[in-house]
């Protein structure tokens, strides 16, 4: 509730809009800090930037805004996933949030027409006590930014004296506040170019991610707003000068509003210290902030919010360096980080958004069709071999490509590889587009060794690989009326994709790799994966697919009566229970995929699309699906 003497802020000024950014882990106290924005300032717009992987929670259920890390455009993405930990990461990627924020506008409810939208950044680990209403009247006066210092005076003999804030920055970017006019925006941009390779934290160097770089804001803009008021900011590094007190309605820091509390470096496991980067303040001692730690503990340990506070980080935890002294770890102890064969996939939701992903990196798309150049010998059709590293078998091994099913020629009329169907490891005889595939399922998904996984193939190098990993995998192959669905044929399982035999909620994943463009009715077939995999579980599939455009491309249908209708001329692939007479295409996916899996009840679909010199998988277009049924 918020304090009755407390200001509100007038309809008539420009309405602040609010972001926060986070990994899923944190989504927990993204939702907490979400509510009490709301409460503080009803009807704002308030959006959560994942730095991390668009999947594994509800949207819908949070309540909240979350826009995937693509959607912020980042040209250097990759390189900065790489080479950053989690902190630089996340605080690396925050005026590429600005800058969006600035590009909605008033349409997305930032004030009027005539007003410039006021942007507030909040860390995740923050909660409002009342609204900010010394930051609105700031912006609305003609400030161009708001800033909040770590301390309000000299702090010689705090635990965090004045050394420190020379090192860390002189303000706590926590909280930042800007108006969006151009000359801010100019000085944002500078700041993101900043980010792409200095966002760290080197402190004998003098840097600590983003806060250092945020100490020369006064000297690039005019009307910077230094908000010295007890209330904003109230954390571990001040609280030798801060006392809250007052009832829960009316809270107060110093005999002032308290506004928002910062619950840095919180210990969810302790229920004593306040922060792991304090050894001096507890609940006990905390001036009463303590009790404000326990109550929020709590709200983030509740069990509704487990799973959510246990999905891993999709990148790497603690950077190149293996090393991030600002979160857990035994103070800069190498923690769990993503193994050397992590593949940076990007994901795409919308045709509109790969659409852009491929006019953003036109020069990257080019230097990738120059390395397949390059690796490709001109004039002679003979099979060739280079050396990749094969994330299935593991280990750098020699890929064998050739140019059969080769349909493109380049400029000088030499034959263009089929890379999709080729770039073979000789160790697993996989290709391509099987190995990238399995590459994203066991990095992106860690299956379980006992998790329930159906695949749509049996007689195949693949089936047989996964069959040693994972205990309780079952595939099948469709041999038609030979034998009932469900029974088996040589030793194989006989399925139909469009109605499958087994009992609902059986799987935890299911698996197809190039097969859904064999079924006729492809929509049955999604239908019935929805049905067999429990709630939480992932449809996981190839299928050749033209990601430029929206409808498929239908190459023949099957009409009521059984026979075949050609609209194109027949393509044949192969098949492993008829090899001389192949499979049948039926179409090409486009993104109306997408529809088929909504349809189906699956929720946010969406693909990886990825490209790696390193593992061999080259191509244009390279995509595998994912779809997940509610919980």
């Amino acid at each position: 509730m918020i304090a009755p003497y407390l200001r509100v802020v007038p309809e008539n000024r420009s309405a602040l809009r609010f972001f926060t950014i986070c990994a899923r882990n944190f989504l927990p106290g993204a939702q907490i800090l979400c509510d009490s924005v709301r409460r503080a300032h009803p009807g704002a717009v308030f959006t959560v930037y994942l730095c991390d992987r668009d999947m594994g929670y509800d949207a819908e259920a949070l309540g909240m805004d979350i826009e995937p890390l693509e959607a912020l455009g980042i040209p250097a993405l990759e390189r900065m996933i790489r080479t950053y930990n989690i902190t630089e990461l996340c605080t690396a990627i925050k005026p590429y949030c600005f800058l969006r924020e600035f590009a909605r506008g008033p349409e997305a409810g930032a004030g009027t027409a005539e007003q410039s939208p006021h942007v507030v950044y909040l860390d995740p680990d923050i909660e409002l006590f009342s609204p900010l209403v010394e930051v609105a009247e700031a912006l609305d006066a003609g400030a161009s930014a708001v800033l909040t210092p770590h301390v309000l005076k000299p702090a010689e003999r705090a635990e965090f004296a004045d050394d420190h804030f020379l090192r860390y920055g002189i303000y706590n970017l926590g909280f930042i506040a800007l108006r969006a006019t151009e000359a801010v925006a100019d000085v944002v941009r500078w700041w993101a170019r900043r980010m792409v390779d200095q966002c760290i934290i080197d402190l004998p160097q003098g840097i600590f991610v983003d806060q250092k770089w945020m100490d020369l804001l006064p000297a690039f803009l005019d009307g910077v707003h230094v908000l010295r008021h007890p209330g904003y900011n109230v954390a571990y590094w001040n609280l030798h000068e801060r006392r809250i007190h007052g009832p829960d309605t009316a809270l107060q820091c110093n005999g002032q509003p308290l506004r928002f509390v910062h619950y840095s470096g919180i210990i969810l496991e302790d229920v004593e210290q306040l922060s792991r980067h304090s050894g001096m303040f507890y609940v006990s001692n905390s001036f009463g902030y303590g009790p404000l730690v326990r109550r929020y503990r709590a709200r983030l340990t509740a069990p509704e919010n487990r799973r959510l506070r246990q999905l891993p980080y999709a990148f790497f935890w603690n950077g190149a360096g293996d090393s991030n002294a600002h979160t857990p770890g035994g103070g800069g102890a190498p923690a769990w980080r993503r193994p050397d064969s992590f593949l940076f996939a990007r994901q795409a939701f919308s045709l509109e958004q790969y659409l852009g992903y491929l006019s953003a990196e036109a020069r990257e798309i080019e230097s990738q069709r120059a390395t397949e150049a390059a690796l490709t010998p001109r004039g002679r059709r003979e099979a060739f071999e280079f050396t990749c590293y094969c994330a299935v078998c593991g280990g750098r091994h020699p890929m064998v490509t050739s140019f059969m099913y080769s349909c493109a020629t380049d400029g000088e009329g030499n034959p263009i590889p089929n890379w999709r169907e080729h770039i073979a490891c000789r160790s697993c005889g996989l290709p391509n587009r099987v190995r990238a595939s399995v590459h994203l399922f066991l990095q992106e998904f860690d299956p379980a060794p006992d998790s329930r996984i159906y695949i749509t193939e049996q007689k195949t190098a693949l089936y047989t690989l996964l069959s040693g990993r994972f205990s309780r995998l079952t595939g099948s192959e469709y041999f038609g009326n030979r034998v009932p669905k469900g029974a088996m044929f040589d030793g194989v399982r006989n399925e139909n994709f469009e109605a499958l035999s087994f009992q609902s909620e059986s799987f935890d994943y299911l698996l197809s790799f190039d097969v859904l463009e064999h079924v006729p009715h492809p929509e049955r077939a999604f239908a019935e994966a929805f049905r067999v995999l429990e709630p939480g579980g992932s449809l996981i599939f190839s299928v050749p697919a033209h990601l430029d455009r929206y409808p498929s491309t239908i190459r023949a249908e099957l009409a009521p009566d059984g026979q075949i209708v050609h609209h194109l001329p027949a393509e044949i692939h192969g098949n492993p229970v008829d090899e001389k007479g192949g499979a049948l295409c039926f179409r090409h996916f486009g993104w109306d995929v997408m529809d088929m899996l909504r349809e189906a009840g699956f929720r946010r679909p969406f693909l990886y699309h990825y490209w790696s010199r390193e593992f061999g998988y080259f191509g244009p277009g390279q995509a595998l699906f994912v779809a997940e049924k509610p919980r």
